[in-house]
């Protein structure tokens, strides 16, 4: 059985690899395959994300991560949570788990990722990474002073409340 990771690319691509960074250290989910969904006014991120997420996702002990990315047309929702159901479903069907990173990218776009999958078994976790200050938010996670960041498992919460 793998992990998956979905997430959705942001304007600032260390919003995006400092959220996973941080899941992997605060919540020990360490992805085989990474889905990054992304809008056509995002794509010239798309290499120095694969390449940040290759080094520390294998520097935390997976040597081959798998980042795969899924382009949608720019505000399209419902491309979005489809694309996401369809992901879900093969993840599932493979026998995997998932969990969501809803940190990065529009709130628009990660309400359609989150409403896709919250109630689904196979979804261990809907990480929120909570910045009190938004001063180093385009430095790597291990240069943001730790009482800065504020991570949230949402689908933990959900289940204590």
């Amino acid at each position: 059985m793998a992990k998956a990771l979905i997430t959705v690319i942001s304007a600032n691509v260390y919003g995006l690899v400092n959220s996973i960074w941080c899941s992997i250290r605060r919540f020990d989910f360490l992805p085989q395959r990474v889905h990054i969904l992304t809008a056509e006014r995002d794509s010239e991120m798309h290499p120095m994300a694969i390449e940040m997420l290759r080094i520390i996702i294998s520097e935390h002990g997976e040597e081959s991560p798998e980042i795969i990315i899924h382009q949608f047309d720019n505000g399209d929702l419902s491309a979005i949570a489809s694309k996401v159901k369809t992901i879900i479903d093969e993840e599932v069907a493979s026998g995997n788990t998932f969990a969501i990173d809803s940190t990065p990218g529009k709130k628009n776009e990660m309400i359609a990722c989150v409403a896709s999958s919250l109630s689904h078994e196979a979804c261990e976790h809907v990480f929120y990474s909570e910045l009190t200050t938004y001063e180093n938010t385009r430095a790597p996670f291990i240069l943001i002073p730790s009482q800065f960041i504020n991570p949230f498992d949402i689908k933990q919460e959900a289940r204590r409340g």
